[in-house]
């Protein structure tokens, strides 16, 4: 797996445009749906923030919550803090699989099309799971793989070969080829589902799509209490 620090600090200056093309602008769309389907209060985090869209967005929408946008690449939050002119949201860099925050610190965590592209998604719940409140809610949004033979064939065709060369003309082809195998190979939406569960997350929610193929996860958060034992 190429070093995801290093593959996003290389594709920052043109991020925002790429992602626009290779989505024909539908990603505008799913995430002011996504931002829209909960109110936010209180201390929020976007995790993998790269330029900072969701963060500022959730901040415009909901001006009494305490933003927080975290991210690994520090040319992705270099634009993130150019473009948040009211300068009203807290950037942070950092891996999601280490975060330096206390535990239960946050209402929300969201993180939208960055949790495939982690060390380790097992690693990055269980962390994202710590720094939440109990009853606290993760909002995922993130592609996913389909059981449909046609739409997997033609997303196929897409992710390895029109990606690829939208990134080329920018002289990103490798940048966008990896980001397109990290979409491939990533899970589906009942796959996304056991895993979260497994991590002791319960499913308020699920958003799909572009005919399944991205996934919005909407789940709680459950401390486990240990009850003390009497002697």
């Amino acid at each position: 797996m190429p070093n995801t620090k290093e593959t996003f600090d290389s594709i920052s200056k043109n991020y925002d445009l790429i992602n626009q093309l290779i989505s024909f602008g539908l990603h505008r769309k799913w995430k002011s749906n996504f931002i829209n389907t909960v109110n936010f209060y209180g201390k929020v985090i976007d995790i993998a923030t790269g330029t900072g869209d969701i963060a500022m967005e959730i901040k415009k929408k909901h001006p009494d919550a305490n933003l927080t946008g975290y991210d690994p690449s520090p040319n992705m939050l270099d634009i993130a803090k150019k473009k948040c002119i009211k300068n009203d949201v807290d950037f942070v860099e950092g891996f999601c699989e280490k975060m330096p925050f206390d535990d239960s610190s946050f209402n929300f965590a969201t993180i939208t099309f960055g949790i495939r592209n982690t060390k380790s998604v097992d690693n990055s719940l269980v962390e994202i799971k710590r720094i939440l409140k109990d009853d606290g809610i993760l909002m995922i949004m993130e592609f996913s793989k389909t059981n449909n033979v046609l739409i997997k064939n033609l997303y196929h065709i897409y992710l390895n070969f029109i990606i690829p060369f939208i990134g080329s003309l920018f002289g990103k082809y490798d940048e966008y080829k990896y980001l397109a195998t990290s979409i491939e190979g990533f899970y589906t939406k009942d796959e996304m589902n056991n895993i979260l569960e497994s991590k002791n997350f319960s499913l308020i929610k699920n958003i799909e799509y572009n005919f399944g193929l991205v996934t919005v996860y909407i789940v709680k958060n459950h401390i486990l209490k240990v009850s003390k034992i009497s002697s």
